[in-house]
């Protein structure tokens, strides 16, 4: 699996996270200003920068075609590499199930 430096605020959780808001503008192709909005919720909820966050999503556009290649981690070419083909219902779904399994409550 992907190795994250703690103190970074990145993890599966937020790589995830971002490549959701990628298959979302994606799916409205891309409307000037959306990325912006989400990068923001996501940024609020985390202890991740707007600008991290952004970069990363344009990161994803970049492994998926739509920008110019781009110097994008290991674990963005993992996730691309690994849950590319998946819908945006699907990419939620498994965001849903990872959260699950992870929660202390889970029995």
């Amino acid at each position: 699996m992907l190795k994250f430096n703690q103190e970074s605020g990145w993890s599966f959780e937020n790589e995830l996270r971002c490549f959701i808001i990628f298959k979302r503008l994606e799916l409205v192709d891309f409307p000037r200003g959306m990325q912006s909005d989400l990068c923001h919720v996501l940024a609020d909820s985390t202890t991740l920068s707007f600008s991290s966050v952004s970069a990363k999503v344009g990161n994803y556009k970049s492994e998926m075609g739509v920008n110019n290649p781009s110097h994008s981690s290991e674990a963005t070419k993992y996730i691309v590499k690994s849950f590319g083909l998946m819908s945006l219902l699907e990419l939620e779904a498994l965001l849903t199930g990872y959260l699950i399994g992870k929660s202390e409550n889970y029995a």
